[in-house]
């Protein structure tokens, strides 16, 4: 059954459409990862990894991912899942560890992605995030920083910090003698829509950052779509955060602006859940909009 939203955002699907639309969902959401900048600033490890490959969408097109359903709803884990399926099937490297976890003295004190060996024998250490962070400078005597995510607990900072500081430092029994350990790193940060062209960026950041917008709820009867450039809408459930891509059936159908407001508004008198929204035919740098509860970041998930 397809994800999405209760009845706010129907999907009429049939089963036996599942597979096709699971492989172009799939893949359209590889080639997002491998042509999207990092969000971290530095050395890649997937683009490093990849080389020639680079930019190149023939090995996807042809790639048959075998995922009749996303592993699970969270995004982190469909973004690894996919990345293990380039890493084995198209690289074809050798998966000598995967969410390994690391204990000391009896109790978990991190894990390890993956850990890979190419073809000349080099052992990569990889440590994966993809991230969306919103720019909400208030919260930064509050929180510690002002681009927080949906959860607001969560934050660019923090997460820059345990990633670079933590994850990639951490000794593995057994894999101590990596040749590279280095980050995947994808996302985007989202700036509120009455100030999407803010310049401000959090260090570490890669300055070639995707962007996107942000809004609260009650916000959206305050704008018409033709003063963003917005022709339709389409509702994308988890996990479908990363491309973006329009796949009826597994995103929502294209609805107005008007109906999307009616479906938001049902949507957060029962629940304080985020929602991550395309913008089709939108005149922006960004066609992805997450509409937040009033109340965020107050309240959250």
């Amino acid at each position: 059954m397809a994800v999405n939203d209760g009845a706010l955002f129907p999907v009429e699907l049939a089963p036996e459409e599942l597979p096709a639309l699971w492989q172009r969902q799939a893949r359209a959401d590889l080639r997002w990862i491998l042509d999207s900048p990092p969000l971290f600033e530095g050395i890649d490890g997937l683009l490093a990894l990849s080389g020639d490959l680079t930019g190149s969408h023939g090995p996807v097109a042809s790639l048959e991912v075998s995922m009749e359903t996303p592993p699970s709803r969270r995004v982190g884990l469909y973004f690894e899942s996919l990345l293990d399926v380039w890493l084995v099937r198209v690289l074809r490297l050798e998966m000598e560890a995967r969410h390994l976890q690391i204990f000391e003295k009896g109790r978990t004190i991190g894990e390890i992605d993956f850990c890979v060996r190419d073809k000349n024998g080099a052992r990569w250490r990889l440590e994966s995030t993809i991230k969306f962070y919103m720019h909400h400078p208030s919260t930064e005597t509050l929180l510690g920083s002002a681009f927080v995510g949906p959860d607001p607990r969560d934050s660019f900072e923090r997460k820059h910090h345990h990633l670079m500081e933590r994850q990639l430092r951490l000794s593995v029994p057994g894999h101590e003698s990596a040749d590279r350990t280095l980050p995947v790193t994808r996302g985007i940060l989202f700036y509120h829509v009455r100030d999407q062209y803010h310049s401000q960026r959090p260090a570490g950041v890669n300055s070639k950052h995707l962007r996107g917008l942000w809004m609260r709820a009650s916000e959206w009867r305050e704008f018409r779509g033709r003063e963003l450039g917005v022709d339709r809408v389409v509702h994308l459930p988890k996990p479908f955060w990363l491309s973006g891509i329009f796949n009826a059936g597994l995103t929502s159908p294209e609805l107005t602006w008007h109906d999307a407001g009616n479906a938001l508004k049902a949507h957060f008198e029962r629940s304080n859940a985020p929602l991550m929204m395309r913008f089709q035919g939108a005149a922006l740098e960004s066609s992805r909009c997450i509409v937040v509860h009033d109340a965020w970041p107050e309240v959250c998930e």
